[in-house]
């Protein structure tokens, strides 16, 4: 019954994203106003849709996670969105708006189809570069679809919505019997909930502070801890940590530091985590005073075997390697060749150095450094509206999150569901940013005008 499901949803879901980019108009309900609806570009629908259908796995493999029987759809799903995505290029009236955080990202792209000249597998170079143009081309497309408060606001209330129901199937077992795999596993879907908690907290502060909003913020990151999620529970807490920065500025770093400490007692107090965070020490166990005093080593933290993992991909394409590394795809390439071992490196940052080398590794680096600095500059100018500055603010959060989770999590693997959303929302900021007049200022004898 899933896998029929599953296939039905992919066949229509990828039938209307076609139709509603090649329709004139499209109508949806007033973010704003719900009594309401408001006609709209068909484009804008097809990026509403897209946008908040992600989270859509549609595999019986898993939930996407590439184990287990049945068929993967992840490949020609993610295929499908791009194509899509490029070809909306040609059909909307405005052209893309390129900002610092495009063009960064446009040379890692670069450097990408570079290490292919030197890779192990030119078929897993090209598939792992798939992943990473991802986030590319939802930008780019976003700048150019995306230019109005009320469809930005379209994308992430549909979004949340989608998310809603993904929590309502995963934690309702006898929901989730009939749609196995048609949303991605717990671990990708907890990475997308950092960005749709933050949506939330935007949604709370700039549109009228309902309390449905603040309460959703929060739930959102009850599922990491539902199911000890480390890295999600680390990506949460970044994320909003940059998002209170920038809409409160110095004084935030007292909530910032609150959240923190919240953080914490979860890791050292919470049973599940703390078992899951240290080694199990009965005669001794760990706690806060000992992270306060220094006690606290490597040794005395549990990676699930990550480590060994990490040892053996840096020892076989990094050493020796390390300026330009063994090439795009040469660690996924390694794990599969071996069946008896793990999948995934669960570490992007590992890969980005075995596969890019620290060339590689320092674009990428560089890309979210210039992101979140240029959403910070846009929150800080006077003649930038609101809805911009929620939307960049949301942006940086997201991608801080994905950043943050990158290093013991398989972000890049299930971009769709995670770093697609906060580089969207970057494209969206851009988009709408153009239709903003900059003050002109001009001297007259009696001083300064605008």
């Amino acid at each position: 019954m899933a896998n029929i499901i599953n296939i039905i949803l992919f066949l229509v879901l990828n039938g209307y994203f076609f139709i509603y980019m090649f329709r004139y108009s499209a109508r949806i309900k007033d973010p704003l106003n719900s009594s309401k609806y408001m006609l709209i570009e068909g484009t804008e629908m097809f990026f509403i849709l897209l946008f908040a259908t992600g989270t859509l796995a549609l595999s019986s493999a898993a939930g996407g996670h590439g184990s287990g029987g049945g068929f993967n759809l992840q490949a020609i799903r993610l295929m499908l969105l791009e194509v899509a995505l490029i070809m909306s290029l040609f059909v909307c009236v405005e052209r893309p708006k390129w900002g610092i955080g495009t063009i960064m990202y446009l040379i890692y792209i670069l450097w990408l189809v570079y290490s292919l000249t030197y890779c192990d597998s030119i078929e897993y170079g090209i598939r792992y570069i798939l992943k990473y143009i991802y986030p590319l081309v939802i930008m780019i497309a976003a700048s150019a679809i995306v230019r109005d408060e009320k469809i930005f606001l379209s994308c992430c209330v549909w979004a949340r919505r989608v998310a809603i129901v993904s929590v309502l199937i995963g934690y309702f077992p006898f929901i989730a019997r009939f749609f196995g795999g048609t949303f991605w596993y717990s671990t990708a879907l907890n990475l997308n909930y950092v960005t749709i908690s933050i949506i939330s907290f935007a949604l709370y502060y700039f549109y009228g502070k309902d309390k449905k909003d603040l309460l959703l913020g929060i739930l959102f990151v009850l599922p990491c801890i539902l199911t000890v999620h480390r890295s999600g529970l680390l990506a949460s807490f970044s994320g909003l940590a940059v998002f209170m920065f920038f809409k409160h500025k110095w004084i935030s770093l007292p909530y910032i530091a609150a959240v923190l400490g919240i953080g914490l007692a979860i890791i050292f107090y919470v049973p599940a985590f703390h078992d899951k965070m240290f080694w199990k020490d009965t005669e001794n166990e760990l706690s806060i005073s000992d992270l306060r005093e220094g006690n606290i080593s490597e040794d005395d933290i549990r990676n699930n075997g990550r480590e060994a993992i990490w040892e053996t991909l840096e020892a076989e394409f990094y050493k020796g390697h390390e300026l330009r590394g063994s090439g795009i795809g040469s660690c996924q390439k390694f794990l599969y060749d071996n069946p008896a071992g793990v999948k995934q490196t669960h570490g992007d940052y590992v890969q980005m150095r075995c596969d890019t080398g620290l060339i590689g590794f320092w674009i990428y680096i560089i890309v979210g450094i210039t992101i979140v600095v240029h959403c910070f500059l846009v929150c800080t100018r006077n003649y930038v509206p609101d809805y911009i500055k929620c939307c960049a603010m949301i942006a940086a959060g997201g991608i801080v999150g994905c950043y943050a989770a990158m290093y013991s999590e398989n972000v890049v693997t299930y971009t769709m569901a995670s770093t697609g959303y906060p580089f969207a929302l970057y494209g969206i900021m851009l988009g709408m940013l153009n239709k903003v007049n900059k003050p002109t200022y001009q001297y007259s004898e009696r001083g300064l005008n605008f």
